[in-house]
């Protein structure tokens, strides 16, 4: 014998039905909203740099340290806010310059901006225990060097920002006695760490 839903079963059985078909469409509508507004991170590489003077025998206390960082933003409808970026050079572990390096800025979507930036070298000296190490590297005409950049980033898409990011650049590379950027190293990609 066949039994028949009461109306009111057959009621919620349908607006079941069309909440999880609503459910259903509204995640597949988040999720592809997600994969096309989902920010990539950008690419950084080291262009150029250059420690000039950096055989003197004094050490290279005070010497100009200059730098240019290409940055891309790979991102088709987001833009990148950059705080102010504050750069260090180190040898080995030691610190060589440290300092603001380039004022805060806006990228805009799949664009590359070149990061020129400079900083004043306050060591190594004769007196400091790497000094021996450093002038040997010097004259033998290969310098390992590390610029890291620090700053904080945000991604805007159209009036929406993101929240803050802390983001690090860490370039390693040598540069020749003459404290020039060894041909090798130019272009190089640096390490990006979020």
């Amino acid at each position: 014998m066949y039994n028949r839903q009461s109306p009111a079963i057959r009621c919620l059985n349908f607006l079941c039905a069309v909440l999880l078909t609503l459910v259903l469409v509204a995640g597949v509508i988040f999720f592809v909203l997600w994969l096309s507004l989902r920010p990539h991170r950008p690419k950084f590489s080291l262009s150029d740099f250059s420690i000039p003077n950096l055989n003197r025998q004094s050490g290279a206390v005070n010497l100009p340290v200059k730098f240019t960082v290409n940055e891309h933003n790979p991102n088709q409808k987001i833009g990148i806010h950059f705080d102010k970026v504050d750069g260090s050079v180190y040898y080995g572990d030691e610190l060589i310059a440290s300092g603001p390096a380039v004022s805060p800025f806006y990228q805009q979507p799949k664009s590359d901006t070149p990061l020129q930036g400079e900083l004043s070298a306050s060591g190594p000296t004769p007196t400091d225990p790497a000094w021996p190490r450093f002038a040997a590297e010097v004259g033998a005409g290969s310098v390992g060097l590390r610029l890291v950049l620090t700053s904080t980033v945000q991604f805007q898409v159209k009036l929406w920002d993101t929240r803050e990011h802390h983001m690090k650049v860490d370039c390693e590379f040598r540069v020749g006695g003459d404290g020039s950027l060894l041909q090798e190293y130019k272009n190089t990609p640096c390490k990006l760490y979020f």
